[in-house]
């Protein structure tokens, strides 16, 4: 087992965790639990109080997830925040030594990330002073700003940052609901006690999000035109007026802002480039000049903090294997993280929050076969604390390892992706290719993934594409997907399969596509385009009929949904039901399983319907799994036990040896 007590162990090789050194045979492999794929994580996020005294935990508890307070000298949990209904926590903030508040999301399902709802609750860490702050159940809180007359109007805040020195207040945004998509987001102080706001500024446009400066001061503000383009807006002061600082229809380039540096004048921000992923720069807002800190194969990743949290010395990178890069090889603080980095081979060490004085922070440590570990870093003694896990039933020596893969679609167009092989290895391997969902903007990375190693672990290898319309490669890369779904990206997954077949890791007679949302629609829409390619497709939560995401789902719901859909789809229905699988049965040869969530409200039941009423038409056969209380996506690990279970016996049936051959 890799727990280990590093509480007395200086940073040095041996503090490495369980490399796997000699691997069997994937026929010889321990098969773990499916239960043990289908837990949630017992942590998924943490963060050190400034002053150092306690740590705040994001964790499931039955079917939500909380924020639980833990004293670290007794090791007790003090307080916690719960939302209610079909709620979970989000996001948190420590705003002082003892205040802590945490936004509210909408938990959707076991798929899409939780939707925020505008919700904001605090209290101490001793759990004492418990209060919502914003929010339309505690609309009695935020006063006669939302009153109009005798109709009572609900609002919703979301937190754009702490403020250094500022132990009361935060900075949010907030937008009456039933103007939200006409008039700018406002800018307000809201004080984490009493919930009272004071207004300090609006934004630009609608839908605008916002970067402060180290003062409190909101300068940066980042909002979509009308055809969806991110236009970047500056401004002197809270009560200056915004200026366009990037256009992207005049200047072609998109930026995308990070972080005010130390100085407040300098702003590190993503930068388009033609046919390349996105560079980071750190730009002068007063002058022209601009300094280059990182281009790769794949988009920057998030930046790497001082412990203060004023400035960055680095950022994490994805081009193949997760990890950073540093920028300011000077700054002591890139020399303790690359020094970290050194004690955990094969994994990456990321530094989180600090306490104020520098003297403690957080190291998060994963890898492809760890799901993560936490560690508590002593910055004068120089040695680590081993704190929690997220899953830590999970042993990183039996899971797979994940390999970057990189090669050309037969177009010519560069595709990045990755493939698990079994423990051991192999060749001719029955493969289930898994295309990701979203799928704009939505990419795969090196990381534990819990459907991969049980697949992989399983004895199938697994193969992952960054098909074009993935984000993570450049702009140019993304908006190749526009209008391309059942075209040029189900193509990438073909080229991808076929790929996986002439370098002999797969069988090409035992071939699955199974994929969620998008993904969903990736694998029947495979199943229709190529039927003689795969041998069965099964579809989670997916879209089977474009012209229904116009008419079901929370997507057009919005103006900005409408536009969306109408830039990724098209507007053409006949165009459309040409690319749904619904619409396409009568090509299908594979075995079907189709997967559904009855609360499902980004991609409703009604999706799955519509293909089973297809197939029903056509006398194909099928298996069927709905859960009436689930969303987007299982949530609930015994829904998720049964349905891996099913998986595999579905898997096991239709890519067997002797039902390919």
């Amino acid at each position: 087992m890799k727990w280990i007590s590093v509480a007395v162990l200086a940073f040095a090789p041996m503090l490495a965790v369980a490399a796997d050194t000699a691997q069997a045979p994937a026929a010889a492999s321990t098969a773990v639990p499916i239960e043990d794929f289908a837990r949630m994580p017992q942590l998924s996020a943490m963060a050190i109080a400034p002053g150092g005294k306690y740590l705040a935990v994001k964790m499931p508890i039955d079917d939500t997830v909380i924020v639980v307070v833990i004293d670290r000298a007794s090791g007790k949990h003090s307080a916690s925040i719960r939302a209610s209904g079909n709620n979970v926590v989000d996001q948190f903030w420590w705003v002082n030594d003892t205040r802590i508040v945490a936004s509210v999301a909408e938990q959707l399902g076991g798929v899409d990330k939780p939707r925020p709802n505008g919700e904001l609750y605090a209290i101490n860490a001793d759990g004492s002073g418990s209060t919502q702050l914003f929010g339309y159940r505690g609309a009695q809180q935020v006063g006669s700003r939302i009153q109009r007359g005798a109709e009572k109007r609900y609002a919703s805040a979301f937190v754009i940052d702490t403020i250094p020195g500022d132990d009361k207040n935060i900075l949010v945004q907030t937008f009456d609901w039933q103007n939200s998509e006409n008039a700018p987001p406002a800018v307000e102080l809201l004080d984490v006690y009493t919930g009272k706001t004071r207004r300090i500024g609006v934004g630009p446009k609608a839908n605008a999000s916002f970067v402060a400066d180290h003062r409190g001061k909101v300068r940066v503000a980042l909002a979509p035109d009308e055809d969806l383009n991110n236009v970047l807006y500056v401004r002197a002061g809270d009560e200056g007026e915004w200026r366009v600082f990037n256009d992207p229809k005049s200047s072609k380039v998109t930026m995308t802002p990070r972080l005010f540096a130390r100085d407040n004048r300098h702003l590190y921000l993503d930068a388009s480039r033609p046919g390349k992923p996105d560079a980071l720069y750190r730009i002068d807002l007063d002058g022209d000049s601009k300094e280059l800190l990182y281009e790769g194969g794949a988009d920057p990743g998030e930046l790497l903090l001082t412990p203060d949290r004023q400035d960055a010395y680095g950022v994490v990178t994805y081009d193949g294997k997760t990890a950073f890069h540093v920028f300011d090889a000077a700054s002591p603080h890139a020399r303790l993280a690359l020094a970290t980095q050194k004690a955990f081979p094969g994994q990456v060490a990321l530094f989180g929050s600090f306490a104020n004085d520098g003297k403690f922070g957080l190291v998060h440590v994963f890898s492809d076969r760890n799901p993560g570990d936490y560690y508590l870093f002593d910055t004068e003694k120089k040695n680590a604390e081993y704190i929690g896990s997220a899953r830590k039933w999970i042993e990183p020596e039996q899971m797979a390892e994940m390999q970057p893969i990189r090669f050309k679609a037969r177009d010519g167009v560069e595709l990045n992706g990755y493939l698990t092989l079994p423990r051991g290895g192999g060749k001719n391997l029955p493969l289930v290719v898994h295309p990701h969902g979203g799928p704009h903007g939505i990419r795969d990375a090196w990381g534990f993934d819990p459907d991969v190693q049980l697949l992989a672990n399983r004895g199938y290898a697994v193969l992952q594409l960054n098909f074009r319309g993935s984000g993570g490669y450049g702009a140019d890369f993304l908006r190749a997907g526009y209008r391309q779904w059942g075209l040029a990206m189900q193509d990438d997954l073909t080229d991808a399969t076929n790929w996986a077949v002439q370098q002999g890791h797969a069988d090409p007679k035992r071939l699955c596509v199974y994929g969620a949302s998008y993904g969903g629609y990736a694998a029947l829409e495979g199943v229709v385009r190529e039927p003689d390619l795969y041998r069965c497709a099964i579809g989670y939560v997916g879209v089977y009929d474009l012209g229904l995401m116009y008419r079901d789902g929370d997507i057009p719901n919005s103006l900005y949904g409408k536009r969306y859909l109408q830039m990724v789809l098209g507007t053409d229905p006949a165009d459309m039901r040409r690319r749904s699988p619904a619409a396409n049965v009568d090509r299908i040869k594979a075995s079907v399983m189709l997967v559904a969530g009855g609360r499902d409200e980004r991609v409703p039941v009604s999706q799955a319907d519509a293909l089973r009423k297809a197939l029903d038409g056509r006398k194909h056969p099928y298996e069927w799994l709905l859960k009436d209380k689930e969303g987007h996506g299982f949530f609930r690990p015994e829904n998720n036990v049964e349905r891996y279970t099913k998986m595999l016996g579905f898997l096991g049936s239709s890519l067997a040896p002797e039902a390919a051959h």
